[in-house]
């Protein structure tokens, strides 16, 4: 668990020193790829209900008090670059299920949990 902190660390390191008030510039990118990662790699393991979790945590920490009673332009923009980039990850990660289903059985025995 200590290199996984080492390697958050390293991530993170050209955003500390110089995060303006407003948002960190590229961060949105960053962040979608991360997320589509776990997507990826949640569909590959059999665990797609977990999805949920990432998307409950996303739209809490995205959650700002709008003084338009609720309608704000760029909450609008984040649901749909979110819609789109989980989208794209599930279609990805389903795609790469049903080629690796195609490949012929190595004869490798499966361990069950």
């Amino acid at each position: 668990m200590h290199v996984g902190g080492i390697a958050t660390g390293i991530l993170i390191q050209p955003y500390i020193d110089h995060a303006p008030k407003d948002g960190l510039p590229g961060a949105g990118l960053l962040i979608g790829r991360l997320e589509r990662l776990v997507i990826f790699v949640l569909i590959l393991t059999g665990q797609p209900q977990a999805i949920g979790f990432l998307i409950a945590a996303k739209s809490i920490l995205r959650f700002e008090p709008s003084p338009n009673a609720g309608h704000n332009a760029k909450n609008e923009y984040v649901i749909i670059g979110t819609l789109a980039s989980f989208g794209w990850a599930l279609c990805s990660a389903w795609l790469t299920v049903a080629l690796l289903e195609q490949l012929p059985d190595l004869g490798i025995p499966t361990i069950s949990p």
